[in-house]
Parts: structure tokens; C-alpha cells; sequence
């Protein structure tokens, strides 16, 4: 399944505070992303669904071995990306979503 720009934002997140965090919480994710806990659980329903993470009754979460497949070729991507857009783009506040949605239309 071919995700949205959204979605590789989310799972390259949990993957990045899988790699730096013993315990992820839906807080975490919403607080590095600087958005509401309430799209962040909507958006976590969906990961769950596509078995990318899985969630355990008290909140907290890890990344699924598929999950981190599917994040790690993404991540690839993103920095391919990343690599030829940085030398001409400004860092703005959305300049990750915007990197992820050039992946998107890929």
C-alpha cells in the first residue's frame, strides 16, 4: 500500500523515537510532530490497521517489524530527497511534509 505524505510523516516519526525512546506514547508523537493527541490517535488507528505498529491497552507503542521495513525504505527515500532539495529550499516549519509528499507523488 502506497502511503500519503501524512502517513510516511507519522511512521518515519515513530521510527525515529523507536530508535531514541524506550517507551513511546501517542504524546510523544504528538509533541514532536506539534499537533493535537486527537489526530495523532486517529492517524495511529490507521498504522494499527495496516499492522505497522501495535498498541498496547495502557498506551504504549512500538513499531512493528513491517512497520520498520516499510519506514526504513521510506526513510531512504526521504533522504535521497532530502539530499537534493536542502541546497536550494529554505527550511521552513513544513519542510519535512513537504519532502514526504514529493515521496507521496513518486
Amino acid at each position: 500500500m502506497k502511503l500519503t505524505a501524512n502517513q510516511i510523516r507519522y511512521l518515519l516519526t515513530v521510527k525515529r523515537l523507536d530508535e531514541t525512546k524506550h517507551v513511546i506514547k501517542s504524546v510523544d508523537i504528538a509533541n514532536e510532530l506539534n499537533i493535537s493527541r486527537a489526530s495523532v490517535h486517529k492517524m495511529l488507528k490507521l498504522l494499527k490497521k495496516l499492522n505497522y505498529i501495535k498498541q498496547e491497552h495502557y498506551g504504549t507503542l512500538d513499531i512493528t517489524p513491517s512497520g520498520s521495513r516499510v519506514a526504513n525504505e521510506y526513510l531512504d527515500k526521504y533522504n535521497q530527497v532530502k539530499k537534493a532539495v536542502d541546497p536550494i529550499v529554505k527550511i521552513e516549519e513544513d519542510y519535512d511534509l513537504g519532502i514526504c509528499t514529493l515521496i507521496e507523488m513518486a
